[in-house]
């Protein structure tokens, strides 16, 4: 054994690294570890397997010997803090480029009686919960600055005192299950629920919105370089650009007529960079035709119906415009929304068919009814929503959500919505928690968000909506481009993992402790440089299994495949590729 150590490029070898990762999953008793050479050795295979478990130690003591190579390989692994059932023997044998040891527990990991066995060791603070009632009740106990998590700038140039919680954006379709959404139910009660708290919301001055990912704050709250950034100072000239020409707006009917904004709130709705020309219809007895958002209107509209047709004209999606959700005009109109027009829709069909006359009416009511529709689901999206991650049901192309950046080291922050402009379309910005911090120094105790990173982020969401659309293949796509850049498959939603090394011969050093931390397991593949055929194969794939669609902003989705493939590096060769996917984990 001397004259081995002492031959040159014996000693390098005898130092050679393995790497561990114990897995477990929850309610089964049985911890399994996985055991593979970095770098990896496909002509090697393990022989004369001996595996002897020291509880004392908590260590497993593996010996063994690779073909083509002379000498036992003994290996030192860290088993982690379990009831193991020593009275079970150890399996052990080689798969292809690793070898596999089973053991068997008493208890499954994640029952109460071992959480009470093992409490968490001094300095090893459990993960932080990212429950939304925490947060809130961690944020209400007096000011709070907030910060960015990279440089540690402050972000906030006075302090958020009144904090409460955004309802989902998803609020609508939990309480239509609840009540009913028809016409035969309570009215549409989810609809009311939310419209009257979009009403409200535009009224919250001086409150901050928090949800699941995000805490949304009004830009005058912001610092000077952030407040530049978003761009929320609209030069005067061009707000007076914008009335004259709404001003300008003439209509030609039996008495000619000139639209006025009723009120000066009414004068603030629309803030945008450029204008639209205006519109102007000719003068005379008889107005032909005007064409609002494809539908033909008739010269039998009244002059009231005229002026609708030309704010809806105003407000097509061709203009730029911001609308103020605190006006009560708007909410008003908001409020009116018919949620049961199309519960109604066959009726309408039938009697518009009886009497053709009407047919050119019904189809104006109808376009009529699809826009406050639609205005009404722009609105709500808007106050409700953040770009952390929207689902296909959610998405809108009425505006786009703008990526806000530190003006001090340029890192992600979150973003804001907006309209054919940098102006944020609700006066708010909203943060993430991945990159926010609540207090100094950044990931202290008094930092709220502290355990609140995007790969923790992500999976949380992933899981909620994978239970609520009973889908566990899902597709992740550029929130502008709408292309797909990873596809996942969920395949375990309660594992427990660790992962570490150790080396070769090592009979002496430190083993160190390996901790198991909820995970959840899954397949992913990286579409981001994908040509266009295989772009198509993922499209089939996403139809086939129906596999649900969520858009994210592209720098998190980097972020995210970075997480996804650091981590495939835990697992061996043969068990990290499955039909060209790649096995990985996500801590939770």
């Amino acid at each position: 054994m001397a004259a081995a150590v002492s031959a040159p490029g014996d000693h390098a070898l005898l130092r050679r690294q393995w790497r561990y990762t114990w897995e477990a999953l929850t309610h089964l008793p049985l911890l399994r570890l996985y055991l593979f050479p970095r770098p990896a050795l496909p002509d090697a295979i393990p022989s004369g397997l001996r595996a002897e478990l020291r509880l004392d130690g908590s260590l497993l003591f593996l010996t063994f010997s690779l073909t083509g190579e002379g000498g036992a390989v003994a290996l030192r692994v860290p088993v982690p803090r379990v009831l193991v059932d020593p009275s079970v023997p150890v399996e052990c044998r080689a798969v292809g480029d690793h070898v596999e040891v089973r053991l068997a527990l008493v208890l499954p990991v994640d029952h109460p009686v071992v959480a009470a066995a093992f409490p968490p060791l001094p300095g090893a603070e459990p993960p932080a919960s990212l429950a939304l009632r925490d947060d809130l009740k961690n944020l209400s106990t007096g000011d709070v600055h907030l910060y960015c998590k990279n440089c540690s700038s402050r972000l906030t140039k006075q302090p958020l005192r009144k904090i409460m919680e955004m309802p989902s954006v998803n609020w609508e379709d939990v309480a239509d299950n609840w009540f009913g959404g028809c016409c035969t139910s309570f009215g549409g009660a989810g609809e009311k629920l939310v419209s009257q708290f979009i009403n409200a919301y535009g009224r919250l001055e001086g409150t901050s919105l928090l949800n699941a990912t995000t805490i949304t704050i009004e830009t005058n709250y912001l610092e000077p370089d952030l407040v530049a950034q978003v761009a929320c100072s609209v030069h005067s000239s061009d707000i007076v650009d914008r009335k004259e020409a709404i001003s300008d707006v003439s209509v030609g009917d039996h008495t000619t007529r000139e639209i006025k904004l009723k009120s000066s709130e009414e004068q603030t709705m629309i803030t945008a960079t450029h204008a639209q020309s205006p519109i102007v219809l000719e003068d005379g007895p008889n107005v032909s035709s005007n064409e609002t958002n494809g539908v033909t209107q008739t010269d039998q509209s009244c002059t009231s119906q005229m002026e609708i047709d030309i704010d809806a004209n105003l407000k097509s999606k061709n203009d730029c415009y911001v609308e103020n959700m605190g006006k009560s005009n708007k909410e008003a109109d908001l409020s009116l929304v018919n949620p049961c027009h199309f519960c109604c829709v066959d009726e309408y069909s039938r009697k518009a068919e009886d009497n053709p006359s009407r047919l050119s009416l019904g189809n104006q009511k109808g376009q009529s009814m699809m826009e406050t529709e639609r205005d009404y689901k722009l609105t709500k999206t808007i106050s409700l929503g953040s770009s952390f991650i929207v689902k296909a049901s959610n998405l809108l192309n009425d505006f786009e959500w703008v990526e806000l950046l530190c003006g001090r080291c340029s890192s992600p922050l979150g973003s804001y919505p907006s309209q054919c402009s940098f102006v944020p379309a609700d006066g708010r910005v909203r943060f993430f928690k991945c990159y926010t911090s609540t207090g100094i120094p950044v990931m202290g105790p008094r930092d709220v968000f502290r355990g609140h990173t995007l790969e923790r982020l992500f999976v949380n969401l992933l899981l909620e909506v994978a239970e609520d659309e009973i889908s566990f293949r899902t597709v992740v796509r550029d929130l502008k481009t709408k292309r797909p850049i990873l596809r996942l498959v969920l395949l375990s939603s309660k594992a427990w993992l660790s992962s570490g090394c150790c080396y070769e011969n090592d009979m002496d050093g430190s083993h160190g402790t390996a901790d198991l931390l909820p995970s959840v397991k899954l397949l992913y593949s990286d579409c981001r440089n994908a040509s266009e055929a295989d772009l198509r194969i993922v499209e089939e794939w996403s139809s086939k299994y129906r596999a649900e669609e969520l858009y994210m902003m592209k720098r998190q989705i980097d972020e995210l495949v970075e997480c996804l493939g650091s981590a495939t590096d835990n697992f061996p060769i043969s068990c990290s590729s499955l039909e060209g996917m790649h096995l990985s984990s996500l801590r939770l």
